[in-house]
């Protein structure tokens, strides 16, 4: 059996056993099980390493299956040369925009010490992303992050272990970045806070995709981002793609 075949079968399996536990509400977020699996998309061969029981595999079909980011993107007015990926998770998300965009630079930001250690496994192979380990906010300092076993729910929080913070001025200060092509967003509810304070970042920004959670919404992000000449031209759900004006 051919690796890829193999792989296409295990997910199958593995996504079953996943769904089936979550419907029960049986899943044990001690059991950290964990596959890997490989890939070959626009002849790029990589492996995926992906936690059964973490809610890993649900990412998987949301960035690769349902490919959730494709018709924002299609409003891209040329191919990003810097990227930031803002709750990179375990790498889906940097991996998809790699293939998508393979001469881009792409700086995935994840806060949970857990997913971090695998988004720099899953990334190896991909010279042009580049990890790093920080919680995203409106000021540098320390914050909580935890919660939520599932791996995509990690958030900011009263509890949890203790995390560096960075701002988006100290993240492109930091990695000599002049202005950011291409924003993703997904950061469990800290978009409230990112975009609404110490926000004038947003002038070296070009185009946002962005999944927002409640009470954060469409009218609150149009109010953040239309100072700065964004306009909202795609919603899918609680995804949206905001640009600004070509040539601004």
């Amino acid at each position: 059996m051919s690796g890829t075949l193999k792989t296409f079968f295990t997910i199958i399996v593995n996504s079953k056993r996943y769904s089936s536990k979550f419907r029960k509400n049986d899943l044990n977020f001690n059991n950290n099980e964990t596959f890997v699996y490989n890939f070959k998309k626009n002849k790029k061969e990589f492996s995926l390493y992906l936690r059964t029981f973490k809610g890993d595999i649900d990412i998987f079909y949301e960035i690769f299956w349902k490919e959730t980011y494709t018709d924002h993107l299609k409003f891209l007015n040329k191919s990003p040369e810097i990227i930031v990926d803002l709750g990179a998770h375990i790498g889906m998300t940097s991996i998809y925009l790699s293939l998508k965009y393979p001469n881009a630079k792409i700086y995935a930001v994840e806060a949970s010490s857990d997913n971090f250690e695998l988004l720099k496994v899953n990334t190896q192979s991909f010279k042009n992303i580049i990890c790093l380990h920080a919680a995203v906010h409106f000021e540098d300092g320390a914050l909580h992050f935890g919660g939520d076993e599932l791996s995509y729910n990690q958030k900011i929080s009263e509890t949890g272990i203790l995390t560096d913070a960075l701002s988006i001025v100290s993240i492109m200060k930091n990695n000599g970045i002049q202005n950011i092509d291409l924003l993703k967003i997904d950061i469990e509810g800290a978009e409230a806070e990112l975009l609404s304070k110490n926000n004038s970042w947003l002038q070296n920004v070009e185009n946002i995709v962005i999944e927002t959670h409640p009470p954060y919404d469409s009218i609150t992000l149009n109010k953040d981002l239309s100072p700065y000449e964004f306009t909202i031209k795609s919603q899918s759900k609680d995804v949206f793609f905001a640009c600004k004006p070509v040539g601004l």
